[in-house]
């Protein structure tokens, strides 16, 4: 964690440098201060910063495509006459275990249209998911726990 403060600290330290105080160019000295520090790794402390930092983007990145997917998925579904939608709650199982995992993964199913995340078992062994695309139970859980939830537990994991 002392490697993000510092990637942090390089980011103003760059706005400063350049007297520019806007978010692009934070964002510049961001990057730059990223690679210096992943080039000045190996004379360091060894650290899962990078590695979760690059899967938080992967992350990220998934979420975006996934949600472009099911958004045109959605529309489809509605401009067209014919109905495609099977809605039905589906149970998925959970990998992930903290609060924050499962908050998360809750959240991002929410956010993915056609999809909405209902409640969490007690025990927080299950996710209750009601799909509007669901013909295959099989096929909506293994696409959330081998998409979401793996890229969840990379980026809390590592």
């Amino acid at each position: 964690m002392n490697y993000f403060f510092l990637n942090v600290f390089l980011g103003g330290a760059w706005m400063l440098l350049n007297g520019e105080y806007t978010g692009l160019n934070f964002v510049t000295g961001f990057v730059v201060g990223y690679f210096a520090l992943r080039l000045s790794q190996p004379f360091g402390l060894k650290s899962s910063y990078f590695k979760r930092f690059s899967a938080s983007i992967k992350l990220f990145l998934y979420f975006c495509y996934e949600m472009l997917v099911s958004a045109a998925h959605v529309v489809w579904d509605v401009v067209t006459p014919t109905h495609l939608s099977d809605p039905d709650i589906i149970y998925v199982p959970l990998d992930v275990t903290s609060d924050l995992e499962i908050t998360l993964l809750a959240n991002m199913v929410s956010l993915t249209p056609g999809s909405l995340s209902l409640d969490v078992t007690e025990d927080k062994k299950h996710l209750v998911v009601h799909a509007m695309f669901a013909p295959d139970h099989d096929e909506v859980i293994r696409s959330i726990k081998n998409g979401m939830e793996k890229r969840i537990l990379e980026v809390t994991r590592g």
